[in-house]
């Protein structure tokens, strides 16, 4: 029950500072608070977590600099023929699958999911393996490359912000793609997923120490160092604008006329306005993730409609993370080559695996059938 009940002012203020400053150390946090004890601090930050408000710190991938080959990350919404668990055992088995959220519709099961791709049309394939099976319907892909822009939730400003200043120009963060310029050794890719999930060096050290690798603890402290200082991670958190019972998550993709209409729309999108918001340039216009209250989503599309020079448009209502379909990992590692320093998925074994279950369930319906048979 306690994750239901509203911010104080000074939560608001303590977020809003670690929206401002998200590598902020909690020493630090203090001057920029009311609070008098870092021992205050730390509990409400442990408390806003306990109520689903705040969560992380994780590190984000910078994916331009982890490879020599750029690597993309298409966003995948599925139309299901089957059932959400039977669609997703069949997606893990494409071991580059990086999240799976369902979307809310009343007239079909849909799936949204990404991949990390190193090849765009070997992924495709995959998809198109499904289809031909009869897992699900139909797909659509959109291919990202772009870095993410990440806006933070305002807590004093608008929750249900106008959206008649899309088109405005204004100052666009730099998205275009970074480059691969830092040798990464073996140490730094056994690490890397830990980061993103936010683990601690120590726990970091333990696990890797189950897993027979003996590395130090100076080591991995060094290994995140040089991540940071390459910008191959940065440290961020998931601020939700409200508590988990106010807030709706959404997808949001734009096709508007040109590029320069794209990022005008990606950043003038909620600014700074009470919501959360990634978003990024796919092949053929703007994507968007985004948290806010239920209030911004009654007229959304409706507003977006009386913009002309936005051409399509595709909204998708996420279900909440307590629905128990959702998925989410950090990257698969393990096919990093250190003598090239290249990441290539081998897309001929996902095709095996699946083709394999596929064979196996036939079996196993075949096997039924006979049974029932038998019986009558």
């Amino acid at each position: 029950m306690r994750e239901n009940r509203s911010m104080t002012e000074s939560e608001k203020k303590l977020l809003g500072v670690l929206c401002k400053y998200p590598g902020i150390s909690v020493k630090e946090l203090l001057n920029y608070t009311e609070y008098k004890w870092m021992s205050t601090v730390t509990r409400k930050l442990e408390q806003l977590k306990e109520r689903r408000i705040l969560f992380g710190p994780y590190y984000f991938i910078n994916l331009g600099k982890l490879c020599r080959n750029l690597l993309h990350r298409p966003v995948c919404t599925l139309e299901l023929n089957k059932s959400y668990d039977t669609v997703i055992s069949y997606l893990k088995l494409v071991e580059s699958l990086i999240w799976v959220f369902p979307v809310l519709s009343s007239h079909k099961r849909l799936l949204n999911a990404s991949f990390y791709s190193s090849d765009d049309t070997k992924t495709r394939n995959l998809l198109q393996l499904l289809k031909e099976n009869d897992i699900i319907s139909d797909y659509i892909i959109r291919v990202r490359s772009h870095r993410n822009l990440l806006e933070y939730p305002n807590f004093f400003g608008d929750p249900n912000p106008p959206l008649n200043g899309l088109l405005n120009p204004c100052k666009c963060v730099d998205l275009t793609p970074a480059h691969y310029d830092t040798e990464w050794n073996e140490c730094d890719m056994s690490v890397l997923p830990y980061f993103q999930r936010g683990q601690k060096l120590i726990d970091i050290l333990r696990a890797e120490r189950k897993l027979n690798r003996d590395w130090t603890y100076k080591q991995i402290r060094y290994s995140r160092e040089k991540m940071v200082y390459s910008g191959l991670i940065g440290k961020h958190y998931i601020i939700p604008p409200f508590p988990p019972n106010q807030c709706v998550d959404f997808q949001l993709f734009l096709k508007p006329y040109d590029i320069t209409l794209t990022q005008r729309i990606l950043q003038n999108f909620g600014k700074c306005a009470r919501l959360y918001k990634e978003c990024t340039i796919c092949e053929d216009g703007g994507i968007i993730f985004c948290k806010s209250h239920p209030l911004f989503l009654r007229d959304l599309m409706y507003k977006l409609d009386q913009i002309d020079q936005i051409e399509e448009k595709e909204f998708y209502h996420l279900r909440s993370a307590s629905d128990g379909n959702n998925f989410n990992q950090p990257a698969e590692l393990k096919y990093f080559d250190f003598e090239t320093q290249t990441l290539e998925y081998p897309y001929e074994v996902f095709e095996e695996k699946i083709r394999e279950k596929l064979e196996n369930e036939l079996d196993e319906q075949n096997i039924q059938k006979g049974v029932i048979n038998k019986i009558n």
